[in-house]
């Protein structure tokens, strides 16, 4: 069998969980097993806990609901995740929207999330995350460099002159309506992302993953629901 996540058919045995021959890809490294319990859940049932996860629901209600672990379904979600190609936007875009939302990870510490949306087209153009400094706003930049833009519209936060170009910037709080609209989506769908919740990020990673597969979600771009 061939490593589920590259494809590699280059491998070695590394151990037994189980009672099953766990592989170890030489390739990436990723662990897998040949033989699926016989108490595996389908990849409908997968989807739909993504579902639930894309519609506000954490994993312990999900887990709940669908009569399963909690654990069993951040690995789907996970999973799903990694699996997530790039998000998909015109390479012509008259108006850009950006904004920057904070959320936590780990011990409560704050983690930013920059995002940037398409205001003719009703959907998102992509994010980074990191601080609310010029660093973490310029790797998002440095996703859309590529793409004609016509207008880029953020709020007034002074972080945006140092990256974007005054002939093309314009900062006011009455041009960034769309992009605030769709912060109260990342918000109001993703539990980790509410504030005053007990489902805040544990991880970088996770926090990535989520918001991603959000985007992906509302921008109707994921394959399983198309």
């Amino acid at each position: 069998m061939n490593c589920p996540k590259c494809n590699s058919s280059s491998h070695k045995k590394n151990g037994i969980v189980g009672g099953r021959q766990r592989y170890k890809c030489s390739d990436c490294g990723y662990n897998y097993t040949v033989e699926l319990k016989s108490t595996a859940f389908s990849a409908s049932v997968k989807r739909q806990a993504l579902q639930l996860y894309l519609e506000g629901l954490g994993f312990r209600s999900i887990g709940r609901f669908l009569g399963v672990s909690h654990v069993s379904v951040q690995r789907w979600i996970k999973k799903f995740g990694q699996g997530l190609e790039d998000l998909k936007s015109e390479n012509e875009i008259s108006i850009v929207e950006m904004d920057e939302m904070h959320t936590y990870i780990g011990n409560k510490k704050y983690c930013w999330i920059w995002i940037a949306v398409d205001r003719g087209g009703k959907k998102f153009i992509n994010c980074s995350f990191g601080s609310r400094g010029t660093e973490t706003g310029q790797l998002l930049w440095e996703k859309l460099e590529k793409k004609e833009i016509g207008e880029v519209m953020t709020d007034h936060w002074r972080a945006y002159a140092e990256f974007l170009s005054e002939t093309i910037h314009t900062q006011s709080k009455a041009e960034t309506y769309t992009v605030e609209g769709y912060n109260s989506i990342l918000r109001h769908f993703l539990a980790r992302l509410r504030r005053k919740t007990k489902c805040y990020t544990k991880s970088l990673e996770m926090l990535k993953y989520s918001v991603l597969l959000l985007m992906k979600y509302r921008n109707k771009e994921l394959i399983m629901f198309s």
